[in-house]
């Protein structure tokens, strides 16, 4: 590329979801916070990334969604690196939620729509209703017809307004919008009460079902059942992948010596 030039892209099919990451590693300063992740992530599966706090996970949640680059390996969505996607058009065709629920200053349905703006009458209807259909899908309808001007109510920094659960549903529904086709959750259910969570599991389970590729960075029990296929981070290094009920047995076998308690600390 040539200083100041700004790149172009190829337009590249809508793609169906298969994600591959290919010896992956990054590192943050001195420290090394991933090395050699490789694995696959299928169409109408949940995958469940597990691991002790400090092992990489959001780390890797953030590579998954173009957020930071690997300084080794790669990242690809349907063949095609995600530096190789134009920007905008990748943001359509995924959904991120990170740890932290970061909604902005702006309306609950700005946030949602991820500002998105209409230049006619007929794109503003359509984007009202993928908002009110992801608050619907995310299960955050009810509650967000309860603030004081619905979908107009308006948030303060960092969500101001909201408390810990109302902010990460609202930002389950912004992930969600658009019926993205990969859907990467951070933590999504840490300041969850137990109707928060059984509308995530419910989300989760949906969008599977539409043939999404599912991707959670989980901590709590009820995450974990609900996956298909767990990966174990440890260190930055995965250290065991496979079908959910196949790896929590061998995590908690003995033989998976010092794992165990991680893994249980970690599901």
């Amino acid at each position: 590329e040539g200083i100041g030039r700004e790149r172009s892209y190829t337009a590249l099919p809508a793609p169906t979801g298969l994600l591959e990451v290919e010896q992956a590693g990054v590192r943050i300063g001195e420290r090394t916070v991933l090395m050699g992740v490789s694995f696959k992530a299928q169409p109408g599966k949940i995958l469940g990334i597990i691991g002790p706090n400090g092992s990489g996970k959001s780390t890797l949640g953030r590579i998954l969604v173009g957020a930071i680059q690997p300084m080794v390996g790669s990242v690809r969505l349907d063949g095609a690196r995600l530096i190789d996607w134009d920007p905008a058009e990748l943001g359509k065709f995924v959904g991120y939620m990170p740890q932290e629920p970061s909604l902005f200053e702006g309306t609950i349905k700005e946030n949602i729509s991820r500002f998105a703006r209409a230049a006619t009458a007929e794109e503003s209807r359509l984007i009202d209703e993928a908002v009110v259909a992801a608050a619907t899908e995310a299960g955050v309808h009810e509650l967000i017809l309860q603030l004081p001007e619905a979908y107009e109510t308006r948030l303060g920094l960092m969500g101001a307004g909201l408390s810990l659960g109302q902010a990460q549903r609202i930002a389950l529904a912004r992930a969600i919008y658009g019926s993205p086709t990969v859907l990467v959750l951070d933590e999504p259910n840490a300041f969850l009460d137990n109707a928060g969570e059984s509308a995530l599991i419910g989300t989760l389970t949906r969008a599977r079902a539409r043939g999404a590729t599912v991707i959670v960075i989980a901590h709590r029990r009820s995450v974990v059942d609900v996956s298909d296929e767990l990966l174990v981070l440890d260190e930055g290094r995965p250290t065991m992948m496979g079908p959910s009920q196949a790896v929590v047995r061998r995590l908690a076998s003995p033989q998976s010596g010092p794992q165990k308690p991680q893994a249980e600390n970690a599901a």
